[in-house]
C-alpha cells in the first residue's frame, strides 16, 4: 500500500515528464504533439499505429535538432527569417479560425432548400450541346478542309485526327462531348447556339486559338440534379459565400490605415 502511494506521489510530482515522448538537449517533445500530428495525418489516410507514431516521433526529434541548431547560429534573429516565422504563425491562426467558423456555421436545411430552388430555376431552358470541331491556324486551310468535308472527300473525324491542332480533341475525331455553349470562347459559343444539329457550320469560325470547323451533333435541355445529388455541392457553395461575407464584415469593422507608398 505504501509503495502504491509513493508511486502515485511521484507521478503527481512529475506530470510533465510522464507526458513527454522525448527530450532533445533538455527540450521536451510532448506526447500531445505526436497525438496532434497523428490526428492530422490520419485524416489524410495514414493509420494510427505504433510504427507510424515512431516515424512521427523521429521526424519531431530531427526537427527539434535542426531548430535548435538554427537558433544556435542566430538565425531566429534574422529579419527575413523572423518575418517568415510570423507569416507562418498568422497562416496557422487563419486556418484555425476558418476551420472553427465552418464547424460552427453548417448550412441549415432551409439554406439548402433555397439554394436548390435557385439551381432549378437557373437550369430551366438552358441547353447543352454535343460538339465536335477541327482547329486550324490558317483561314484558307480551314476553308479548303471544310469544303472537302462537305463534298464528302474526307470524313470529319479522320480530318480532325489528321489536321486539328487541338491535339486532345483531334485524337477523338474532334469530339468535345456535351457542354453548355458558355463554356467556350464567345465566338465559338455564338456559332454553336446558332447552328442546326447535325449540320456543319457554313464557314470556319475565328477565335483567339485559330480557325474552327464546327459541327453540333445534338442538343438537349439540361436537367437539374436531384436535391440529394446537389446537396453536398450546395452546402459547400453556401458555406463559401457566408464565409466571404464573414471575412468582409471583419474587414469593414477593422480600422485600417494604409501607409504604404503607391
Amino acid at each position: 500500500m505504501r509503495r502504491l502511494i509513493l508511486v502515485a506521489a511521484v507521478a503527481l510530482a512529475f506530470p510533465a515528464y510522464a507526458q513527454n515522448a522525448a527530450t532533445v538537449n533538455g527540450q521536451a517533445i510532448p506526447q500531445s504533439e505526436i497525438d496532434t500530428m497523428m490526428k492530422a495525418m490520419s485524416s489524410r489516410g495514414m493509420e494510427d499505429t505504433p510504427e507510424n507514431r515512431k516515424l512521427v516521433l523521429d521526424q519531431l526529434i530531427t526537427g527539434e535538432v535542426l531548430s535548435q541548431e538554427a537558433i544556435k547560429q542566430g538565425l531566429d534573429k534574422d529579419e527575413e527569417t523572423r518575418m517568415l516565422i510570423e507569416n507562418s504563425r498568422k497562416e496557422i491562426l487563419i486556418n484555425s479560425l476558418i476551420s472553427k467558423w465552418m464547424e460552427d456555421n453548417t448550412p441549415s436545411d432551409e439554406d439548402v432548400d433555397a439554394a436548390y430552388k435557385e439551381l432549378v430555376a437557373d437550369t430551366k431552358d438552358v441547353k447543352e450541346y454535343k460538339i465536335r470541331h477541327i482547329l486550324l491556324k490558317d483561314e484558307d486551310e480551314a476553308k479548303k478542309l471544310l469544303k472537302e468535308i462537305k463534298d464528302k472527300k474526307i470524313d470529319f473525324a479522320e480530318a480532325a485526327k489528321e489536321n486539328s491542332i487541338d491535339v486532345g480533341s483531334g485524337q477523338q475525331g474532334g469530339d468535345l462531348g456535351w457542354a453548355e455553349a458558355d463554356n467556350f470562347v464567345p465566338e465559338f459559343a455564338e456559332a454553336v447556339v446558332a447552328a442546326k444539329p447535325k449540320v456543319i457550320v457554313d464557314e470556319p469560325v475565328k477565335s483567339q486559338f485559330g480557325w474552327h470547323i464546327i459541327e453540333v451533333l445534338d442538343e438537349r435541355n439540361i436537367e437539374a440534379p436531384s436535391k440529394e445529388e446537389a446537396a453536398p455541392g450546395l452546402k459547400q457553395v453556401i458555406q463559401q459565400e457566408k464565409l466571404q461575407e464573414y471575412v468582409e464584415g471583419l474587414r469593414k469593422a477593422a480600422k485600417v490605415e494604409e501607409t504604404a507608398k503607391k
